[in-house]
């Protein structure tokens, strides 16, 4: 296989694994309610601890990659997944224990997410890198599609415990095949204060592209690339408005697709619909997601990506606000909203890492990337809490729908700023 294809290929999987892991706790959420005797309050922040470790992942580790190299920063969160999981499935009954192994897991994820995208990019033509991108991206819908029948099939025999440690043994068993299989990028290696011309014709080589004599010459000597460095950069005068304004869109897509991704589940079994049906819900909103990210990801060879990721999100508000006002009792017609909402939630979602790419320059790629989807994830951690309280008030499954419908709007509106 050609090694463009296979980073985007290794980039697929490793976020198929960690939208495995994020979901399979929504999954396990109805199990540990009955087992441990957990309240509302309490489900909300196991499941939102997750998202927590993805936020300081993607925003302080991830950027190392920029320093190091993306090839590491993606084989040390590989193993701390993998192994996180693993304890996740062996912990004695603890909400604090219990948090602290999500936290860990998160961290690795907000890692992968940043890094993964930023490698992806970067082994591709310019004129294919949004599709690319979605691409790995999508894997991370990929898994968590395939919670729901492993749930389904597994959880009321073998218990919630085993969706983390099969989880966390492909994971381990993935690192292990990339360390022999995934090259650094040719443009993170050129990018480098003192690139290695050795170094870029090995990557080249196995390319199959003809090496080359000597490294490019910048037209500008660039400093050291640090983190406080890189940083400044997205907040200098070029960047920092369409810095914000990405800032603001994860933001805004995270407060709804968390609400969704964490509670769907929970929120059926609440509402008087069975365990079975909460998956098969999961299960609809994934598949949404794997198609409108295919479509949006071949939009965005022929189009700029900033007036589909508006459409989508405004059609994701629509299809939100329809649950409330029209109320569907039967599961079928419930069901087919939730495709429409993962269809275009998590497709308009998805798209924004390739949006976030194709702001950034290689330099401080991986940190634009990281920072964006890590502070934006501050969103998708308050959601699940507020969820939670809101759910314990006596708020109903309808209700919900309709007051997360409200971001995905605004952030539409933002998407329009960008001309890219």
């Amino acid at each position: 296989m050609p090694t463009m294809y296979l980073v985007v290929l290794i980039g697929f999987l490793l976020n198929m694994v960690d939208g495995f892991d994020v979901v399979a706790m929504s999954a396990a959420a109805p199990s540990l309610t009955v087992e441990w005797g957990i309240t509302d309050q309490e489900k909300g922040l196991i499941l939102s601890s997750t998202l927590v470790g993805m936020a300081i992942g993607a925003v302080a580790i991830a950027p190392v990659s920029d320093i190091i190299g993306r090839r590491l920063a993606i084989l040390g969160a590989t193993v701390a997944i993998g192994v996180s999981m693993i304890a996740t499935g062996y912990i004695p009954p603890s909400v604090s224990l219990l948090v602290v192994m999500r936290v860990l897991s998160g961290l690795g994820i907000g890692v992968i997410l940043a890094s993964g995208s930023a490698i992806a990019s970067e082994f591709v033509p310019d004129k294919y890198r949004g599709v690319a991108v979605t691409t790995v991206i999508m894997g991370y819908s990929a898994g968590a599609m395939m919670v729901g029948p492993i749930a389904g099939a597994l959880v009321p025999t073998q218990g919630w415990e085993v969706l983390f440690i099969y989880g966390g043994a492909v994971t381990l068993i993935l690192g292990a095949a990339l360390y022999f299989a995934l090259p650094e990028s040719v443009e993170f290696l050129v990018s480098r204060e003192n690139p290695n011309l050795d170094e870029v014709n090995k990557v080249l080589s196995r390319l199959k592209r003809a090496p080359i004599d000597q490294l490019p010459t910048p037209e500008q000597p660039e400093p050291p690339m640090s983190l406080q460095n890189a940083v400044g950069q997205l907040l200098s005068p070029e960047y920092i408005g369409r810095t914000l304004t990405i800032w603001a869109m994860y933001f805004l897509g995270f407060l709804a697709i968390y609400f969704l991704m964490s509670w769907i589940p929970s929120i059926f079994v609440d509402s008087g619909f069975t365990r079975g049906q909460g998956y098969a819900a999961l299960t609809q909103f994934n598949i949404g997601a794997l198609i409108g990210t295919s479509l949006i990801g071949y939009l965005s060879t022929r189009m700029k990506l900033a007036k589909p990721i508006a459409v989508y999100y405004v059609g994701a508000a629509i299809a939100l606000a329809l649950v409330y006002f029209l109320r569907p009792e039967n599961i079928t017609v419930l069901n087919s909203i939730i495709l429409m909402i993962g269809f275009l939630l998590q497709g308009g979602f998805i798209a924004m890492f390739a949006l976030a790419t194709r702001t950034y320059p290689t330099s401080v790629r991986t940190t634009g990337v990281g920072w964006a989807a890590g502070l934006g994830r501050i969103g998708g951690i308050v959601s699940p809490i507020i969820a939670g309280y809101l759910i314990a008030s006596g708020w109903d499954l309808y209700s919900l729908f309709l007051l997360f419908s409200v971001p995905l709007v605004l952030a539409g509106a933002l998407a329009l700023r960008f001309k890219i």
